[in-house]
């Protein structure tokens, strides 16, 4: 009589090794149905470390309630066998993700909690602002707003005799641009120079003065602009996001960009991501931007949490005032201006994300 082999104790590598297996017969499975222009389709390696890591904590804390009960060698046998465990898993990953030609994803050396990650008890959810928290995507929004700008304010000061003052990439970004739609934007940003242009509509020529066309034409500065930069992901964004997924807590990005997914690719952060909230959902929706709540209130809804159980991480003020008024915690991440943000009344004011990781998980 044939007996299926016993496998509840073998350690990660063969493990991992039949799941390759599986998931190279899948792919010459959907090679062979979808035809010769199907690309095959990557394994998520963050994911799968993720279920490795909570897999390695639960083992970690059921060791940790046999204290006192287990006699003393046998408890550090297992204590032993499960390290030794970590490091095979780690070190499976690292095969792996060297057979596809990505970076290794990390697993912790310890389990994950949320003190670790600088989080409340009760945290569920965590809230990201897109630019300057986790890529430096803002500085590429804000250069092409302002080919865009410029020329309009160019064109109507030689128009008016008057002197041409640019649009300041830092402060009119931050202060008329950042965290609205294209098309607010552009209201607001000319309203502030006493401009006023029609709303136009989808479609629009080019070369109109219409809303529709000025967003146009800056989708097509920021296409132009990818070519020529690097979008990154912030210094210690990446690992930050691990931790996070690790500890068991979901993660969106809160961004009213049109080309959030694009720029979270392009930073190699979108498999660290479980749900975004941007231009898309904020139209659909007809969300009012923040300082109200209901960006941050509608990313809650998708995620199934209580506002009260999010932590959202923003640089801006007005993303501070909408996290306050959604009633969940807010953490204002800068280095340029902390003072100025700590007055708006944060939980706390850090440099980066991984200023917040303890030292035994920072990277």
């Amino acid at each position: 009589m044939h007996t299926r082999p016993d496998r509840r104790s073998e350690t990660p590598a063969p493990r991992l090794r039949r799941a390759a297996a599986a998931t190279d017969d899948r792919r010459r499975r959907r090679r062979t149905h979808a035809g010769p222009k199907a690309a095959p389709r990557l394994p998520n390696l963050d994911r799968l470390a993720e279920r490795w890591q909570r897999a390695l904590d639960a083992a970690d804390s059921a060791l940790a309630a046999e204290v006192g009960f287990l006699p003393r060698a046998e408890l550090g046998e297992r204590v032993h066998a499960l390290t030794v465990e970590r490091r095979q898993a780690t070190r499976s990953l690292e095969q792996a993700a060297a057979a596809i030609g990505r970076d290794a994803p990390w697993l912790s050396p310890v389990p994950v909690t949320r003190s670790m990650i600088g989080l409340p008890p009760n945290a569920r959810a965590c809230l990201f602002d897109l630019d300057d928290v986790l890529t430096n995507s803002g500085v590429l929004h804000a250069w092409a707003w302002s080919e865009v700008f410029d020329e309009l304010l160019l064109r109507r000061a030689s128009e008016a005799g008057t002197h041409f003052v640019p649009f300041d990439r830092s402060l009119d970004y931050r202060r008329y641009v950042a965290g609205r739609t294209r098309l607010e934007g552009i209201h607001v940003f000319l309203a502030s120079r006493g401009i006023r242009i029609p709303e136009g509509r989808p479609g629009d020529p080019s070369d109109v003065d219409t809303a529709f066309a000025l967003a146009a034409r800056k989708s097509s500065a920021l296409t132009r602009d990818l070519h020529g930069r690097v979008v990154t992901a912030v210094a210690g964004a990446r690992r930050y996001l691990q931790a996070v997924g690790h500890a068991g807590l979901t993660r969106t990005v809160v961004s009213a960009s049109a080309n959030t997914a694009l720029m979270l690719e392009l930073a190699g952060l979108e498999s660290l991501v479980d749900d975004i909230a941007d231009a898309a959902v904020i139209e659909r929706e007809r969300l009012r931007s923040r300082p109200a709540p209901d960006v941050v209130l509608a990313a809650c809804a998708r995620l199934g949490v209580q506002p009260v159980d999010a932590v959202v991480f923003t640089r801006e003020p007005p993303g501070i005032a909408a996290a306050r008024a959604a009633g969940a915690t807010a953490i204002a991440v800068t280095s340029a201006d902390p003072e100025m943000l700590a007055g708006y009344g944060p939980s706390r004011v850090v440099p980066s994300l991984g200023a917040l990781l303890d030292r035994r998980i920072a990277g």
